[in-house]
C-alpha cells in the first residue's frame, strides 16, 4: 500500500484502532504554549485528531484499493490455515494483522478464527472481539471501496466465511 504524505480534506483514511474515518479539516490546538495543526478526522463513532507531522505514521493509510480488496476477497476463498493452539501466538497473529491494517490481513485473521470456532467451539473474549472489528473494518473499506452497501458485502462475506458444501 502506498503512502503519499499528502492528505487533503475530504480523504477517507484508515486508523490502525479507529478504523475508517474522513479528513474534515485541520486544527490549530495550544499544546504546551505551542500552536500544533492537526488533521480532524471523523468516523462512523468518533473524532480523532492526528498531527499534521505524524501523518506518515504506520497507524496511518489511505483508503484501499480496488485491487487490494481483491487480494483481501481471494484469502478469504482460499481453506482456512489452523491456528495455533498457544494462545499467546494467536493473539500474536491477531495484533500483527492489526498493524498491518491491511484488507488482506485482516480477511486472512477473520477466516481462520472462523474455523477455529467452527472447529474448537466457543472463541476467547479477545479473540472474538478480533473477530467482530476485524470483520466489520473489513467489510466497511469493501464497501466504501467499491460503492457497495454494507448489508451486500456483509452477505457476501459470510457467504465466503461460511461456503455451501456439495454432496
Amino acid at each position: 500500500m502506498e503512502k503519499n504524505g499528502t492528505y487533503e480534506k475530504g480523504m477517507w483514511l484508515v486508523h490502525t484502532q479507529y478504523g475508517i474515518g474522513k479528513i474534515k479539516g485541520i486544527d490549530v490546538k495550544d499544546i504546551s504554549g505551542e500552536d500544533t495543526r492537526y488533521y480532524r478526522i471523523k468516523t462512523n463513532n468518533s473524532t480523532f485528531w492526528i498531527p499534521v507531522d505524524q501523518m506518515d505514521s504506520e497507524e496511518l493509510r489511505p483508503l484501499s484499493t480496488q485491487e487490494e480488496i481483491q487480494l483481501a476477497i481471494a484469502t478469504l476463498q482460499k481453506p482456512p490455515k489452523e491456528m495455533s493452539s498457544n494462545y499467546k501466538e494467536r493473539q500474536k497473529n491477531i495484533q500483527n494483522a492489526r498493524i498491518r491494517n491491511t484488507p488482506q490481513s485482516m480477511a486472512r485473521v477473520v477466516r481462520d478464527l472462523r474455523e477455529r470456532r467452527r472447529n474448537k467451539g466457543p472463541l476467547n473474549t479477545t479473540e472474538r472481539s478480533a473477530y467482530h472489528t476485524l470483520k466489520e473494518r473489513l467489510i466497511e473499506e469493501w464497501s466504501m471501496v467499491t460503492g457497495h452497501r454494507i448489508e451486500k458485502i456483509t452477505s457476501k462475506v459470510d457467504s465466503l466465511l461460511n461456503p455451501q458444501t456439495t454432496q
